[in-house]
């Protein structure tokens, strides 16, 4: 069996994978329903396999159905994700604290060696991953509502569309920190590469020269695939924005323009997912 399929199977049986695909259809459905052209693509589909002319104003009533379902299969896939994100938010500002901690006992008076952004940005990777952790605890907490169930119910419904209403405010928060910290990141990545070391005058060894080209490019490979996986991070949460920016009222965008943005950062957080499965089943192998 080759590695790649086994990648696929990794990808497709994994949690995280799984919702990112149901993420997908999602996008692709309101893509569908609210342009004209994919729609009435859709209808001659439709068309050509039933024989018979679909009603628009059905079709559309059903895509809503559909967005709908796909958005709460999706919720299960995260029920319990918040625990993931308090615990990464926890561990990381340990971390940084013992870090910090080390950093004052060890200068004695010495004048601080990072200026003020350096310091603080390890930090907005901290509330990032709270802010997620929170949005992901309040969507949980209105799961139950969310089934629809007559009479089963946790909330008012007044109250659970304020839970969720404040559930997107900090999803919000979490991608503009995101973004920021991916950013800075970026920057701070470029400025700490170093530059090409010149030859020296002296005659050096074939094999010593050969060792450190090589040396030079591995860290170049490094150094290109960390900056690119931080600019598709950075991409991806700026993109997200839209979606819970629409929700609170902040961001004014029509809902197929949120479907684009959505299919989009789909694909790009979809490749972090194919990657760490691909690493998984070459760690296994």
């Amino acid at each position: 069996m080759s590695l790649r399929f086994e990648q696929f199977i990794r990808f497709t049986t994994d949690s995280v994978g799984l919702e990112r695909i149901f993420r997908l259809f999602q996008s692709i459905v309101q893509i569908l329903s609210n342009f004209a052209l994919p729609f009435d693509l859709l209808l001659q589909v439709f068309t050509l396999t039933t024989e018979k002319t679909p009603s628009p104003a059905t079709t559309r009533v059903i895509l809503k159905a559909l967005n709908q379902r796909l958005a709460l299969a999706r919720r299960f896939f995260r029920l319990f994700r918040f625990l993931d994100s308090f615990n990464a938010a926890q561990k990381l500002s340990s971390k940084l604290s013992a870090a910090q901690d080390n950093s004052n006992n060890n200068k004695k008076g010495a004048a601080v060696p990072y200026g003020f952004v350096a310091r603080v940005h390890p930090w907005i990777d901290v509330f990032a991953k709270t802010f997620m952790g929170m949005y992901l605890l309040l969507e949980a907490s209105t799961i139950v509502d969310a089934l629809q169930v007559p009479g089963l119910a946790i909330w008012t419904v007044e109250r659970e569309r304020t839970i969720s209403l404040e559930a997107q405010r900090f999803w919000l928060f979490s991608l503009v920190c995101s973004a920021v910290y991916n950013v800075l990141e970026i920057s701070f990545t470029l400025s700490a590469a170093a530059p090409p070391s010149s030859t020296g005058k002296g005659a050096s060894s074939e094999k010593k020269t050969a060792s450190q080209e090589k040396r030079k490019l591995e860290q170049k490979r490094e150094f290109t695939t960390k900056v690119y996986k931080l600019g598709r991070g950075a991409t991806a949460s700026l993109l997200d924005i839209v979606l819970p920016g629409t929700t609170v009222g902040w961001v004014k965008a029509e809902p197929g323009t949120v479907g684009l943005a959505m299919f989009v950062t789909t694909i790009l957080t979809m490749m972090d997912v194919w990657e760490r499965c691909g690493r998984e089943v070459a760690a296994s192998g």
